[in-house]
């Protein structure tokens, strides 16, 4: 089920900046939008950091036999795939300051709703970070010109088809059965400019079918396009800017391309046109990126899709049909995309399959581990391995860490001098060794897979000193000469918690800091609801503060929204304010009125000075309204 619209991604952009950590230097201008040459909170420093669809539509649907229905005729083409009613947006994330190329999405409900209102479906995005990221698609500066893709599995499925008539809702529906289904979201055309209609909105390209037994949730394990040339921004993109994609061979032996993240934008985020372009397979497996070959050197599928109107409404896939010739030798030959013929009948090899066919890749790319729970200190995932599509049994996989490096990207010198932030730069990937792998050196089991652990350390100090903890990022790839080619970001991004001594009995001293720190780096609740960082504005909302804190890293009402905090930060701040309720007379317990929402949903913070209700402020460009 193909669908596209637009999504919304208000993500707060003071705490990209890693100096900004520092409460000692923080300067308040740090929470000011950005003007000219100087940073300040960067485009976005009053961000709320929700992420939501907004008139996503279903625009087409393919069932298992591989017929195509698009526009009209089954009913669920006039159904809308929306968010959750009844809570709070989803949140976007980025898993440290250091590492904002893998961000995740908490919270995301989707819904399937009839024109009639119906709810069809409503389901649980598990969370799951972008892969693919590159900057460079569109002529379009920073953020703007960037695209990536988020894959994951639906959970927690609730059908309604009462009066429902639709094919092929029924038969989504029977492969259901297992409770998930497989999703892909593919953003792009991101509007940066503050003031614009477009602030902080994006195309949305969307795809929902069954989910494969045995098959990563993340990534499609299938044929792997990989450019070996890079773009103005250093992606990994093919010389006429193509960038990596994956496509499979499914049951009725059509070959599935994924285009919905590779080909290169033009004006108002269209679809470029390349010229004429075939999908083949080439007949010499080491033929390489733009070499230039005749018709002799290949087999012809298809010619190449370059509309809009296939990205829109089919959601970017285009499928191809393989005579049974083709299916009997792909295994060993890799599948590509010409450019041309020209006049002498010759074409360009603008990308192709990664050299041997071969791909690695984790399921999992984004962990958390805390020293300060033993139950929180480890983290598991699963690795696979194949060739042109096929499982590789029996390949030792290696792992190695960055070296020490400073985030000179995230830390720009502004203008007039004497604005720049004064906080030392951190140091990430420091001290070695703190994170391990169990096994150290895995070798794929029959079916191209291997589970693999990563522990960390009993103690971890503060080796940034300002930011909490410690990022590692860990490559990873086959042990030997044959490497896989990998995309720019497909690392392991690991955030190892400092270590937090136990406090009993917390007071406002103890806590302070973290919650300045936090006030600082998310303005939009320090100035627009109430600042948290003074004592008495914190303890006249204990049980707000109580409740968010308390909220699970998957709940949209979780606090910090940026779920940068340690479990034994967090839990020194419930105590505090179990400690503040019990004083006031109002125990902890009475929070489970509120059910699972927070309580500031239809309501509002607390004056500390005479304990009436605050209305909370709109701060410029922010939508305070429900959840639509």
């Amino acid at each position: 089920m193909a669908f596209s619209g637009y999504f919304q991604a208000d993500v707060s952009t003071v705490n990209n900046d890693p100096r900004h950590f520092d409460n000692i230097s923080f300067e308040p201008y740090f929470q000011d939008l950005q003007e000219n040459q100087q940073a300040n909170g960067w485009w976005n420093p009053v961000g709320t950091g929700i992420f939501r669809f907004r008139d996503a539509a279903v625009r087409s649907v393919v069932d298992p036999s591989g017929n195509l229905q698009i526009g009209q005729g089954d009913p669920v083409l006039n159904m809308f795939v929306g968010n959750a009613f009844d809570r709070a947006s989803a949140k976007i994330v980025d898993v440290d300051p250091d590492w904002q190329l893998a961000s995740n999405l908490y919270g995301l409900g989707i819904t399937l709703v009839a024109p009639n209102g119906q709810v069809v479906l409503r389901s649980e995005y598990e969370a799951n970070p972008f892969r693919d990221l590159w900057f460079g698609r569109s002529a379009a500066p920073g953020d703007s010109g960037a695209s990536a893709m988020f894959q994951s599995v639906l959970t927690q499925l609730e059908w309604n088809l009462d009066g429902i008539n639709s094919p092929f809702l029924q038969e989504l529906y029977s492969f259901s059965q297992s409770g998930t289904l497989s999703i892909r979201l593919t953003t792009y055309g991101f509007g940066t400019k503050y003031g614009e209609n477009e602030f902080c909105y994006g195309k949305l390209i969307g795809a929902i079918g069954p989910v494969i037994a045995q098959e990563p949730r993340s990534f499609i394990l299938g044929r792997r396009f990989m450019p070996t040339t890079r773009n103005r921004t250093g992606d990994l993109a093919s010389t006429q800017n193509i960038g990596c994609f994956s496509a499979f061979v499914d049951q009725n032996r059509t070959l599935q391309l994924d285009l919905s993240n590779a080909l290169p934008l033009a004006d108002k985020y269209l679809i470029e046109q390349l010229g004429p372009m075939q999908i083949v397979l080439l007949k010499d497996p080491l033929t390489a990126q733009d070499d230039l070959i005749g018709p002799e050197a290949y087999y012809v599928l298809a010619s190449l899709d370059q509309t809009d109107y296939q990205q829109w409404n089919l959601s970017g896939i285009q499928s191809v049909p393989l005579h049974q010739s083709i299916y009997d030798v792909m295994n060993e030959l890799p599948f590509a995309l010409l450019s041309g013929p020209n006049q002498d009948g010759k074409s360009v090899v603008a990308i192709r399959e990664s050299l041997l066919g071969l791909e690695v890749r984790s399921e999992d790319i984004v962990f958390r581990l805390d020293p300060n729970d033993s139950n929180a200190n480890h983290a598991d995932t699963t690795i696979y391995a194949a060739r042109y599509g096929q499982p590789m049994a029996g390949q030792q996989l290696n792992f190695w860490v960055a070296a020490p490096a400073t985030d000179t990207d995230n830390t720009p010198v502004s203008q007039p001098p004497g604005t720049t932030p004064r906080a030392l730069l951190p140091v990430n990937n420091v001290p070695a060794f703190a994170v391990q792998f169990q096994p150290a050196l895995p070798v794929t089991d029959a079916a191209g897979r291997v589970a693999v652990r990563l522990q960390g350390p009993e103690v971890m100090d503060h080796p940034r000193e300002y930011i909490d903890g410690q990022l590692y990022t860990i490559s990873y790839n086959f042990s030997g000469s044959d490497p896989a080619l990998q995309q720019n970001f497909d690392k392991l991004a690991v955030l190892v918690f400092s270590t937090v001594p136990v406090v009993d009995n917390p007071t406002w001293n103890d806590v302070q800091p973290i919650l300045q720190q936090y006030a600082n780096l998310y303005p939009v609740m320090s100035q627009g609801l109430f600042d948290f960082s003074q004592k008495d504005q914190a303890d006249a909302n204990a049980f707000i503060m109580r409740f968010v804190l308390d909220k699970g890293i998957n709940d949209p009402d979780q606090m910090p929204v940026t779920r940068d905090m340690s479990s034994a930060k967090r839990a020194m701040l419930i105590r505090y304010f179990d400690q503040v309720l019990e004083s006031q007379g109002r125990p902890s317990s009475l929070l489970h009125m509120f059910g699972k929402r927070c309580p500031t949903r239809g309501g509002a913070a607390l004056r500390p000075q005479d304990g009436r209700a605050a209305p909370v402020g709109t701060l410029p460009g922010k939508s305070r309204g429900p959840n639509p």
